[in-house]
C-alpha cells in the first residue's frame, strides 16, 4: 500500500478518535473495564480499536447498557482462580461429553459451548438459579446471586477434588457424571475412577 495513504489512513483516524473521545469522554475506557465478561462491550471496543469511532447507534447502546448496569449495581467482580475446575470441565469435554458439570452442595459449574460468546466461561447455578458466571480471570455474579456464593465459589475452586469427594460420600452420586455410586471403592472414594480421572 502506498506510505502516504497509509499516513493518511491514519491521520483520519486519529482524527476520529479524538472527536468521538470529546463527544464521549469516559464512555471507551469504561467499555474496557467490562470487556473481560461483557462480549458486547468488547465488540464496540474492538470496533473502535479499528475504526476510531462507533455509530450513534452503537453509541447510544453503549451509554444505555453502562447506565442499566449501574442502576443495577451489577457486577461486583472478583478475581478468582478457576483454573483446576476449567482443567476438568475441558477434560470431560475432550472425553466427549457434551455439556460437563461439577455438582457440589448446593452449586453446579457447567462449561459453557465453544462457539458462542462466553467461550471459556463457567457457568454457576445456586440452588436450581443462575448465579453468574467464571470468565476473563473474575466471577462475575448477578444481581439475585446469594450471598456467601463468592466464599463457598472460592472452597471449590482451590480444593475441586476435596469437594468432589465430600459431595460423593454426601449424596451417594458422583459429582461430575451425576450417576449413583454403586461400586464399593467408589463409594469409599466419593466419586467413580473414570470421573476421578479428570482431577
Amino acid at each position: 500500500m502506498n506510505i502516504d495513504l497509509v499516513e493518511h489512513i491514519q491521520s483520519e483516524k486519529v482524527i476520529k478518535v479524538k472527536k468521538f473521545d470529546q463527544e464521549n469522554p469516559g464512555l471507551i475506557d469504561a467499555l474496557r473495564e467490562i470487556t473481560s465478561w461483557n462480549s458486547f462491550a468488547a465488540s464496540l471496543v474492538g470496533q473502535y480499536d479499528s475504526h476510531g469511532t462507533l455509530s450513534e447507534r452503537q453509541t447510544g447502546a453503549a451509554v444505555a447498557m453502562l447506565m442499566k448496569i449501574k442502576q443495577n449495581g451489577k457486577r461486583t467482580l472478583a478475581t478468582v482462580d478457576y483454573r483446576k475446575v476449567k482443567e476438568i470441565l475441558d477434560n470431560a469435554f475432550a472425553d466427549g461429553i457434551n455439556t460437563p458439570k461439577l455438582r457440589f452442595d448446593g452449586i453446579v459449574l457447567s462449561r459453557a459451548g465453544d462457539h458462542g460468546a462466553n467461550r471459556g466461561a463457567i457457568y454457576i447455578k445456586v440452588n436450581g438459579e443462575y448465579a453468574g458466571k467464571l470468565h476473563g480471570g473474575y466471577f462475575a455474579p448477578v444481581k439475585s446471586t446469594p450471598e456467601g456464593t463468592l466464599e463457598r465459589l472460592t472452597v471449590i475452586l482451590d480444593h475441586p477434588l476435596e469437594q468432589a469427594v465430600a459431595y460423593g460420600r454426601k449424596f451417594g452420586s458422583c459429582c461430575a457424571c451425576g450417576r449413583t455410586l454403586t461400586n464399593h471403592a467408589s463409594i469409599e472414594a466419593g466419586i467413580g475412577p473414570i470421573c476421578g480421572s479428570r482431577f
